[in-house]
This record gives structure tokens, C-alpha cells and sequence, in this order.
């Protein structure tokens, strides 16, 4: 347990974590079903062939961060900034997606959802109880 912090303290801090994300994904579902509702894709063309794609940016740096740099965090602080961050990053690829993914609005979307998904947080107990580390580790 880190010092300063009682269990009861880590719980609260933990639930936040949890509704953020949440949250977060909630509503990037809630606003493809609103804006989006069953509508057509638009055909393909040459002026939006690949500029649909934009969405694609935001998520590789999501998983960036996702699996090389809060995987390192050792203060609970500075990774619900990496937390946060990440999880901003990949609902930015569902709502480009929907705004101006053109053929690709669908994929972005689900690319999306998948990219918070990797975001839940599990991992974020073992930073307020952190393990010994070396050879031999400090209990």
C-alpha cells in the first residue's frame, strides 16, 4: 500500500478510474446510436478515400501509450494523466470515424470502442500496492 493512503482511500480513487472509463466509452456509443441511427455508409470516392482514415492517428498513439508508457508508471497520479490521455486519444478515433470517415465510419467506430476497451482498468490496483523489486523484495 502506498503510504498515506487507507483502503478505503484507494477504493474511492480505483471508482474513479473505473467511471471515467466507463463513462468515456458510454458515450462514444451513445453518440453513434444518436448521430448515426442505421444511416447508409456513403459511397466511396476518390475525395474521401483515404482522408476517412484520419481517425487511425489518434488510436496508434493510444496504444503508444496504452502498452509502452503506463505499463512503466510507478506514480498513481502521473498514470491517471497517461489513463486519461490514452483513453481521450482512442475515443477521438470513434468520433472522427463518425464525423468524417466517410466509407470508413463503421470500422473507426468499432477501432474505437476497442481501442478504450484496452483502457480497462485492472491494471491500476497494482499501483497503489506496489511489489518489491530486486533479488530479494521489500516487504
Amino acid at each position: 500500500m502506498m503510504p498515506g493512503y487507507d483502503n478505503q482511500r484507494i477504493k474511492a480513487r480505483l471508482l474513479v478510474w473505473w467511471i471515467v472509463w466507463g463513462s468515456i466509452l458510454t458515450g462514444l456509443v451513445l453518440i453513434y446510436f444518436f448521430l448515426v441511427g442505421g444511416k447508409p455508409l456513403p459511397a466511396p470516392s476518390a475525395n474521401n478515400s483515404l482522408t476517412g482514415l484520419i481517425g487511425v492517428v489518434p488510436l496508434f498513439v493510444s496504444i503508444v501509450l496504452r502498452w509502452l508508457v503506463l505499463p512503466r508508471a510507478t506514480d498513481p497520479n502521473r498514470a491517471f494523466v497517461s489513463f486519461i490521455i490514452g483513453v481521450v486519444l482512442a475515443e477521438a478515433c470513434g468520433i472522427l470515424g463518425i464525423f468524417l470517415g466517410g466509407p470508413y465510419r463503421d470500422s473507426l467506430f468499432v477501432l474505437g470502442v476497442l481501442g478504450i476497451t484496452q483502457y480497462v482498468p485492472f491494471y491500476a490496483k497494482k499501483l497503489f500496492d506496489p511489489k518489491g523489486e530486486g533479488f530479494i523484495p521489500n516487504n
